[in-house]
């Protein structure tokens, strides 16, 4: 700036400690470290404009510099002693502190102005391709070619779909999407039984897997569950539906794989994204097959850093949300009251309320005794409304 014009000379007064980091002077490096200090002379009345310095440092040919904005330095941390070779006495001065950061000068040409309207992965794209090591040329020379690839793939795949779309049959495809997000949806069901197939939900070999666990779950008495609800062991959602009293076997078997499963996927869902691929970790003493295939449904896998990465988009994220909310609607018989599940989820409430209506269901909000409490009630015939998307739940950490 232009006010950084006179160089001050520091007096015995003025003494200024000065910190460089990632500066390491070299050892075949002959030159001297210079120390520069300049102070802003626009008005020399005025204490804060005054105070204003700047130190620049020469090391090896590369430029760090600090700046200053302290009035005094009075009461300062940092002290500088200066020692009287005749008296032998050390007189300690009060100094101010100012970090130096490596800085680089710019030209101002034609590539220079180029760069300014690049991107900053380009530009750390291009630093890296000048300075990085080998290893990390050779790997951003390999992304190139793999985005090259994909760049000409695409296209020629869009090209094909796009001479390949019909559009006779427009009402039939614009339905399609429901596909992608709802589980299957029965919507000519004479009953309300036949709406959402349980082996739609829940694998014939996922519901075998469980057989032990819900054994288990079926001989738990109250005792069992409030210490399970200290515990924070299963959600709410499914510990207020126990203990269980069905005299048929198989029936109570569904019943309880169904709570069992919903609580699998509500802690799949919320799951941070970095604890995705720690899936012992996060899933214990569940059966391989049920974790196999929740990860299958709802989580990709793909390459970042070098590495395996386990993911899930906000598509599949509402995915694995239509899927606990249609086994819920087969666990309380197609009438539930959902608002002790968005504490269980974390997902706001409107959110699941979208999602039941897409699955064709009616919300009611009680009053009286109960108010409050969200309820979606599915009726027949089923009809499914244009499918709404949201972000369900809290921002992944």
């Amino acid at each position: 700036k232009q006010w950084y014009q006179r160089r001050v000379v520091i007096t015995a007064g003025e003494p200024i400690i000065c910190t460089a980091s990632n500066v390491a002077k070299s050892k075949t490096f002959k030159t001297k470290t210079e120390f520069t200090c300049y102070q802003n002379t626009s008005d020399m009345n005025n204490p804060r404009l005054a105070a204003q310095r700047m130190v620049i440092m020469d090391c090896d040919g590369i430029q760090s510099v600090g700046k200053s904005w302290e009035t005094k330095t009075y009461g300062s941390q940092y002290m500088v002693g200066v020692l009287d070779k005749e008296t032998n006495e050390m007189t300690l001065r009060p100094a101010s502190l100012i970090n130096l950061k490596p800085y680089v000068k710019s030209f101002e040409d034609e590539d220079v102005k180029m760069e300014k309207e690049m991107s900053y992965g380009e530009k750390y794209k291009e630093l890296a391709m000048k300075f990085g090591a080998n290893r990390i040329q050779k790997t951003l020379r390999g992304k190139d070619r793999v985005k090259e690839m994909e760049s000409n793939t695409l296209d020629e795949a869009m090209q094909e779909a796009v001479a390949s779309v019909d559009t006779s049959n427009l009402t039939e495809q614009a339905d399609l999407h429901h596909n992608d997000i709802l589980p299957p949806i029965n919507t000519e069901a004479k009953s309300l039984d036949d709406v959402f197939l349980i082996t739609d939900l829940i694998t014939e070999a996922e519901i075998a897997a469980l057989v032990p666990f819900t054994t288990v779950l079926r001989a738990c008495t109250q005792v069992h569950v409030n210490a399970w609800r200290e515990q924070e062991k299963y959600p709410h959602f499914m510990l207020s539906r126990l203990p269980v009293v069905i005299e048929d076997d198989h029936l109570a078997h569904l019943y309880l794989s169904e709570l069992l499963y919903i609580s699998y996927l509500v802690t799949l869902l919320k799951l941070p994204s970095k604890s995705l691929g720690n899936k012992k970790t996060s899933f214990p003493n569940t059966p391989s097959v049920v974790i196999d295939n929740m990860y299958k449904k709802f989580t990709s896998q793909g390459q970042r850093d070098g590495k395996l990465r386990t993911s899930m988009s906000d598509k599949q994220r509402n995915k694995l949300i239509a899927h606990i909310l249609a086994l819920t609607l087969l666990v309380d018989k197609y009438c539930v009251r959902y608002t002790e599940l968005c504490r269980d989820t974390g997902v706001k409430s409107r959110v699941l309320s979208d999602t039941y209506r897409s699955m064709g269901c009616s919300i009611n909000k009680l009053k009286g005794q109960d108010k409050g409490q969200m309820v979606a009630v599915l009726k027949l015939p089923v009809k499914l409304p244009p499918l709404v998307l949201r972000k369900g739940g809290k921002k992944r950490e």
